[in-house]
């Protein structure tokens, strides 16, 4: 039945991966009625390898990024920042950086029995503006650029995340102006002084008006993808983790027979981003600092 099951996805174009699978499985044993005490246990590393390997199924690509980077200016910077950080608690270390969220597109993988399915890739974006400090203990509140100035659902969006409706949804020196004098009044508010790393954008212009609770350091070009712990995984354990979320909801709609079970609303996707940002342990966060850039040794022992 899950194989048949798994085909059946296939034949919507919809992307499975190993979570999902699992998922799926445990529903069959439900439709099934198959007491608990006959399951198996359904982890990913035991008894999901199993099956696939039983069923042939694989991990293909569907039809339808580190970037290059500067490793002797990766390496000096890394020197200037441990100068730098000497003088702040970990706590009050903070990195910010955006990500492009394609809340509709679907996953470039799929597991498969028979050949991948043909996904068409829809491109409707937002960008995801993400920051936390260095020892996971302190997301900063997740803020949304999209295209649309007021929409309608922005009165029931979810608590903890701001949006902002500007242009073609990207972040402008404007936006960027905005974001950090909103940070500065509640660094001010808590009588904090801390440090704030971004990537050297154009749109990351520091205003005129003094920022004395929050001190931005600007990475040089080309060595953000090596020392900036946003690029170290957090987003895209965030993105993972939205993708997830999105995968389940088509397979959902797909079963109850819409029309368009593809067809995901930005109302929706804002609830995954809480959802997925709130999930993301401390730990997780704390491992993506753990550089030499933000170490105290070569070793890359934690900047705490």
């Amino acid at each position: 039945m899950l194989v048949e099951a798994i085909m059946y996805f296939e034949g919507g174009g919809v992307a499975l991966n190993g979570r999902l699978l699992v998922w799926l499985a445990r529903k069959c044993a439900e439709e099934l009625k198959i007491p608990q005490e006959d399951l198996p246990r359904f982890t990913r590393t035991g008894w999901l390898q199993h099956f696939q390997r039983r069923h042939g199924i694989r991990s293909r690509r569907a039809h339808g990024e580190i970037d290059s980077v500067d490793l002797v200016a990766a390496r000096a910077e890394a020197e200037r920042l441990r100068k730098v950080l000497a003088d702040y608690n970990p706590s009050d270390v903070f990195n910010m950086d955006e990500a492009a969220l394609f809340y509709q597109a679907l996953p470039r993988r799929s597991l498969c029995v028979r050949a991948a399915p043909a996904l068409k890739q829809r491109k409707a974006r937002v960008t995801m503006v993400v920051g936390t400090n260095a020892t996971g203990s302190e997301k900063l509140p997740l803020l949304i650029l999209g295209t649309a100035k007021r929409p309608r659902w922005l009165r029931v969006k979810p608590d903890g995340v701001d949006y902002k409706g500007v242009g073609k949804g990207w972040m402008t020196a404007a936006v960027f102006s905005e974001w950090l004098q909103d940070l500065e009044a509640r660094m001010a508010a808590e009588d904090r002084r801390i440090l704030l790393l971004v990537d050297n954008a154009p749109s990351h212009k520091v205003p005129e008006e003094a920022t004395p609770h929050v001190r931005v350091v600007k990475l040089p070009p080309n060595t953000t993808a090596a020392i900036q712990p946003m690029d170290q995984g957090v987003i895209a354990t965030l993105k993972a983790r939205v993708m997830d979320a999105q995968t389940e909801a088509i397979m959902q709609a797909y079963m109850h027979g819409e029309e368009d079970p593809h067809q995901i609303k930005l109302a929706q996707a804002l609830q995954w981003c809480k959802q997925a940002w709130d999930d993301i342990p401390a730990e997780t966060i704390k491992h993506c600092w753990n550089t030499p850039a933000y170490s105290s040794t070569e070793a890359g022992s934690p900047i705490s």
